[in-house]
């Protein structure tokens, strides 16, 4: 009725597993990159370049 499945060369699946979830990250990385707001896009790609602005005092108590 039920039919165990037992792989005798369990170290040749391990290899094509780790392929398979590295290439599935990069896909859902590469995905979220093309459908990507145009306004996002270019904020984060200007990051780098950008000087450090002030931190303001937004919720922080006046003495």
């Amino acid at each position: 009725m039920f039919k165990r499945i037992t792989y005798e060369e369990w170290t040749s699946i391990v290899p094509i597993i780790g392929f398979l979830l590295t290439f599935g990250v990069f896909l859902i990385i590469v995905v979220r990159a093309m459908f990507m707001k145009k306004k996002k896009r270019d904020h984060l790609a200007n990051l780098p370049l950008e000087g450090e602005q002030p931190l303001s005092d937004h919720g922080q108590e006046k003495e």
